[in-house]
């Protein structure tokens, strides 16, 4: 599958061409073992890692938790291409490393302006990854009320 637009996304930067974006690999995803020897898969310092990770824990859910790559820019079209290039290094990675394991790779826009008045309003995309696991994690079609890229294999 390709790297999709919801609806609110392809409204946002449906004219920003994606095939001119080549992919950046400055956030490469590892793999670890949990204390169960289930393998789970991150990127940079993982958010929440400290805490233990039980038994009965959704390994979807964490990645969704740990994996939080949070990029801004003023500039709405390089802020576009850049969570881009990260979704496409991303893929490659996962497409090469892990060929037999499917992902949903995704990156949500927000513009600022719920921010308050004190806070600096700026663009910015958080991305997210985690790993395809019966019964686990998020639902990959799920509808948002933001512009949202999604990459699924």
């Amino acid at each position: 599958m390709d790297i999709q637009l919801n609806s609110l996304a392809q409204k946002e930067f449906g004219h920003i061409a994606i095939e001119d974006v080549a992919p950046d690999d400055g956030y490469p995803i590892w793999k670890k073992k949990d204390p169960f020897g289930r393998d789970y898969f991150g990127v940079g310092n993982f958010c929440g890692i400290e805490e233990p990770i039980n038994e009965e824990a959704d390994l979807s859910w964490l990645e969704w938790d740990g994996n939080e790559v949070y990029i801004e820019n003023d500039d709405k079209e390089i802020l576009f291409k850049k969570a881009v290039g990260i979704i496409k290094g991303w893929r490659k990675q996962l497409i090469e490393d892990f060929p037999e394991d499917g992902f949903v790779v995704f990156a949500s826009f927000d513009d600022g302006s719920g921010l308050t008045d004190e806070c600096e309003k700026i663009p910015a995309f958080i991305l997210r990854f985690w790993k395809r696991r019966e019964g686990q994690g998020l639902d990959e079609n799920a509808e948002f009320e933001e512009p949202v890229i999604r990459w699924c294999n």
